[in-house]
């Protein structure tokens, strides 16, 4: 009995060896060394807020720190920067903390996407100077460009020896389309509560911004922004005493546009077509007919239905 017990440790002890060694990668993987210091936009001279999405096409300068919690005898790490972006320069690497233990000047390489250190516990403050390539939110289908944020977006990663990742900074990636749209959109869903236009058509905003939203959701901010655009107070007059029916008709009205405007431009991007011209056609002459109903309630709302109308017919 004895002696099985005694084999039994010896086999534990065994396998604890083998094991030690990847369960200590795997909890340095599951922490994040790296942190974000500071970041400043390069091409607009202004500090970007932690947080805030970078802009594609902008160069940056993100400064960071490393916080290395152990040493680690024959262990090196690589901060690399990702190959998605463009270095700004033939040196784009900047050590802000020389005296660190593990800095070695003959590995050193401030030109190249990744640089060495040995592991040495300490405290590291890096700068890396790049930019974000101007497409990187963007994809082509059709003849059509779509435009996407970019969620959680890996720019920065910190690999020890043996691959395991033991850091990372992510950041969102938008473009001055996107934002504009973000903006837009905040902007529009305050009209009510700041007495802009009257509360009665609070029904008829929301369907608007809804629209709009999955109009933007397809890759099409611009789009998007020009539905919101809708919203303001010149199409929204103060209601006259059938403002309830007037409300309803143009709420419906808006709305169904916006949607097949929406349903097409998202089966012609996937090269799933399947309207046929006779259903376009009777489409938009349905579309006709609604706007000389609308049209004895309010201008405003005809007017603005032929509108999105003619946009119909070029889509």
């Amino acid at each position: 009995m004895n002696h099985r017990v005694t084999k039994y440790i010896l086999l534990t002890l065994i396998i604890a060896s083998y094991l030690w060694g990847p369960l200590t990668s795997a909890f340095g993987a599951s922490t994040n060394w790296a942190s974000i210091t500071s970041i400043q936009d390069k091409t607009s001279n202004t500090p970007v807020p932690i947080g805030q999405p970078l802009l594609a096409g902008d160069s940056y300068n993100l400064t960071m720190q490393i916080d290395v919690p152990f040493t680690q005898s024959g262990s090196n790490f690589n901060v690399s920067l990702s190959s998605a972006m463009s270095p700004s320069g033939t040196q784009y690497w900047y050590l802000l903390t020389t005296n660190y233990g593990g800095y070695d000047s003959a590995t050193f390489t401030p030109g190249e996407r990744s640089i060495l250190f040995t592991q040495v516990e300490g405290k590291i403050q890096l700068s890396v100077l790049f930019q974000i390539p101007v497409n990187t939110t963007t994809k082509q289908a059709l003849g059509q460009t779509y435009r996407f944020m970019l969620k959680d977006y890996p720019v920065i990663q910190i690999q020890v020896t043996g691959g395991s990742a033991v850091g990372i900074l992510s950041l969102n990636i938008s473009d001055p389309s996107i934002e504009n749209y973000l903006a837009t959109t905040n902007q529009k869903s305050n009209v009510i509560s700041a007495g802009q236009i009257d509360n009665s058509y609070e029904s008829l905003v929301k369907g608007i911004i809804a629209q709009a939203d999955v109009i933007y959701s397809l890759g099409l901010p611009e789009k998007a922004t020009d539905i919101l655009n809708v919203i303001n107070t010149s199409n929204f007059p103060p209601p006259p005493n059938n403002s309830l029916q007037t409300i309803l008709i143009g709420a419906v009205v808006l709305m169904a546009v916006a949607a097949v405007i929406g349903f097409i431009m998202f089966f012609r991007a996937n090269s799933r077509a399947a309207m046929k011209q006779s259903e376009i056609d009777d489409t938009r002459n349905q579309l006709a007919g609604l706007e000389v109903t609308a049209a004895r309630y309010d201008e405003s709302f005809a007017g603005e239905l032929k509108r999105l109308r003619d946009k119909l017919e070029e889509a």
